[in-house]
């Protein structure tokens, strides 16, 4: 690692954040609980910052709720404050990018793409509006549905996506005719903080809000008499919570928790061109990615070689910092995925299972992982059933179609799956049979905001992306005219 390169990465992450600070009310507001980011690539590098109370929380929410009421009565320009938002982060691209690699330990390619999928998101937005529709007319009526904003969101974000996750939440609530009070993660504020003054004039003000805080941050949002709802990414624990909080005002929900997503290689696949792309999957995000590949099922004539090729790309693979020359994966970004890695991987020794490639791993100066390539393993082993968010893959030997769709279903997540066949009738059976929010066929998930996003069973409730995606930030409210002229 160049140690200039490390170094002036951590003096630029100080700089930014002394000039940041959380958006309240249209003013960047001090907080009063200090509090420490560590690089997770080099535990030496750190940036203190303070975060905010729950009462910076509550006025946050007031500020918003201010700043609705007088949306509701004037008016306002979403697409307008998008597009500025948009342009601001493009313009200091280099800087946000800098911020990730700090704090989420992105290598700096996977950091700037990042960047420039939350500008095209965020432009994206400014693209749609709540849409009015004629669903029923006769010569003495009509009815319309239209799309009314709910008021306060509520938006909590994860340390995996620290800016993408953020303005994907901001942009549609926004467009709905929402104002919004975002909490980033605990383990990635800085960029947020680093968002709230790039945004703290392109809106009036409360309308967008960005606060920082502890553990006890969220449910002071969640369980707010002022928030009308919560959108949330994160972890399957803490979407339960939030619903359980929220069913006490009835709050809408929307929920993009874990994944445990399945590929699915018959036997007709061509592993050279498919084993490499589940292997980016899997890896490019060191398993931190709710659609990453997190179990292999392989036809049992194919499973040996699946299993060998994996692991040869596991033992070329170079994890490394956002500053190593030749890196080809990241750091885990927190202690808790890099035991739950070894927990599983234990788990899976006592269950005998063949460990066809052991990643090295070292937490000594920063949570470094290769990928581990686990075989022999099955239904009901925790590495097989968790999300393990972590570079480890167990692969599975299946026989028969209705075998391995029974297997993929009963796991209690859904979100993604990718089918690798040649054969299209299997495809399309698969593709209706799956219990998940999202199937790929031969191919892999690309970021689209215009593409719903969201899964089944423990893997969320409702979608982001798309007019489904805006639809869910709305109050759909049909309204029947008598006259066709008191509607004109």
């Amino acid at each position: 690692m160049p140690a200039a390169t490390a170094a002036a990465a951590h003096e630029t992450v100080r700089g930014l954040t002394l000039k940041a600070g959380h958006l309240i009310g249209g003013q960047l507001v001090d907080g009063t609980v200090p509090a420490t980011v560590t690089a997770p690539w080099d535990h030496g590098l750190a940036v203190e910052y303070n975060q905010v109370t729950v009462d910076d929380v509550a006025q946050a929410v007031t500020a918003a709720r201010n700043a609705f009421r007088t949306l509701r009565q004037a008016g306002g320009q979403p697409k307008a404050w998008l597009l500025a938002l948009a342009d601001r982060i493009a313009a200091e691209q280099e800087d946000f990018a800098t911020l990730i690699c700090f704090e989420n330990g992105k290598l700096q390619p996977a950091a700037r793409a990042e960047v420039a999928g939350s500008v095209s998101s965020l432009r994206y937005w400014a693209t749609l509006e709540p849409a009015e529709e004629v669903i029923d007319s006769s010569p003495d009526h009509e009815t319309r549905l239209v799309r009314s904003p709910l008021g306060v969101v509520a938006a909590i974000t994860p340390f995996n996506m620290p800016l993408l996750m953020m303005v994907n939440k901001i942009g549609a609530a926004l467009v709905a005719g929402n104002t919004v009070v975002c909490k980033p993660s605990p383990h990635t504020p800085l960029t947020a903080l680093h968002l709230a003054r790039v945004a703290s004039d392109v809106a009036p003000p409360g309308v967008i809000n960005i606060v920082c805080g502890g553990d006890d941050a969220g449910p002071a949002l969640t369980a707010s008499d002022g928030v009308d709802m919560v959108t949330f990414t994160g972890s399957v624990g803490v979407g339960k919570a939030i619903m359980a909080t929220a069913a006490g005002t009835l709050k809408r929900v929307q929920l993009e928790l874990g994944g445990n997503d399945p590929a699915i290689v018959f036997a007709d696949a061509d592993l050279d061109d498919v084993v490499p792309k589940i292997f980016q999957a899997a890896f490019g995000s060191s398993g931190q990615a709710c659609v990453a590949v997190k179990r292999v099922y392989a036809h049992h004539g194919i499973t040996d070689e699946v299993v060998r090729r994996l692991a040869e790309l596991a033992r070329a693979s170079r994890p490394g910092t956002p500053y190593t020359d030749g890196a080809t994966m990241p750091t885990l970004t927190t202690r808790a995925q890099y035991e739950t890695m070894h927990r599983l991987l234990g788990d899976s020794r006592q269950r005998g299972a063949e460990i066809a490639f052991e990643g090295f791993s070292t937490d000594n100066g920063g949570f470094f992982a290769q990928p581990t390539i686990v075989a022999g393993l099955g239904s009901g082993a925790p590495l097989v059933e968790e999300e393990q968010f972590s570079p480890i893959l167990p692969v599975i030997p299946f026989a028969a179609t209705g075998e391995v769709v029974e297997a993929v279903n009963r796991s209690r997540f859904g979100l993604g799956a990718t089918v690798w066949t040649a054969d299209s009738a299997t495809a399309q059976y698969l593709m209706e049979q799956l219990e998940t929010g999202m199937v790929w066929v031969n191919g892999l998930g690309r970021p689209n905001p215009a593409v719903p996003f969201g899964g089944a069973k423990e893997s969320g409730v409702g979608r982001e992306g798309g007019q489904p995606g805006l639809d869910a930030f709305a109050e759909l409210k049909s309204v029947t005219f008598y006259s066709k002229d008191l509607g004109a």
